[in-house]
């Protein structure tokens, strides 16, 4: 008697699955991969891009309040777009290097960016946005270049796209979209912190 039922209890499990009719698919493609902002919000951080002790660039988020290179303290009022910082006021605060905390991590500056007294001013270009420096561009290394290029462009659009275009005192640099080679951009960056 325990074997048919238990025969019957199997067949009966079995049933449902084999009778259902649904056809087998093949993968259905959902599009691209998710993306996400980093916390905190784009509404009240900057992103800062400083080199690893390896002389990678990082991108840092550091939310507005925490800025050092202001005299105010930002609100959501603050800044041309709802509380987003200035893109001036994002390179002011990459000119002053890491903060505190950015620096127990090993974050870095690459020697050769201008001084934070150089201030910078940006407008908007048919290329996309330039970046004024009152110092000369001579002596700025490529990752110096890249730190600038790509603050500048993720604090003009999420995506970090807009055209970059460095002038300073002793010329202009050609313009360039935040794209550096994957790695180490930089083998100075852990012997020349700023």
């Amino acid at each position: 008697m325990r074997v048919r039922l238990r025969t019957a209890a199997v067949f009966a499990a079995w049933l449902p699955l084999t009778a259902c009719g649904i056809q087998e698919t093949d993968v259905i493609g959902a599009g691209s991969a998710a993306t996400v902002d980093l916390l905190p919000a784009r509404e009240v951080r900057m992103l800062l891009f400083f080199l690893s002790p390896d002389g990678v660039l990082m991108p840092v988020p550091r939310s507005v309040g925490e800025s050092e290179f202001a005299g105010e303290q930002h609100g959501p009022d603050s800044g041309e777009d709802g509380g987003r910082p200035a893109t001036e006021e994002t390179i002011a605060a990459l000119l002053a290097g890491p903060n505190e905390t950015e620096k127990r991590a090993g974050l870095v500056n690459e020697a050769s960016l201008p001084a934070l007294d150089a201030p910078a001013r940006t407008r908007t270009s048919v290329n996309g946005v330039d970046v004024i420096l009152a110092a000369p561009l001579a002596g700025l290394t490529r990752p110096a270049e890249w730190q600038l290029i790509c603050t500048v462009a993720y604090a003009e659009s999420a995506e970090g796209t807009p055209m970059v275009t460095l002038r300073g005192t002793d010329g202009t640099r050609t313009p360039a979209r935040c794209d550096p080679q994957p790695g180490v951009v930089s083998s100075a960056a852990a012997t020349a912190p700023r």
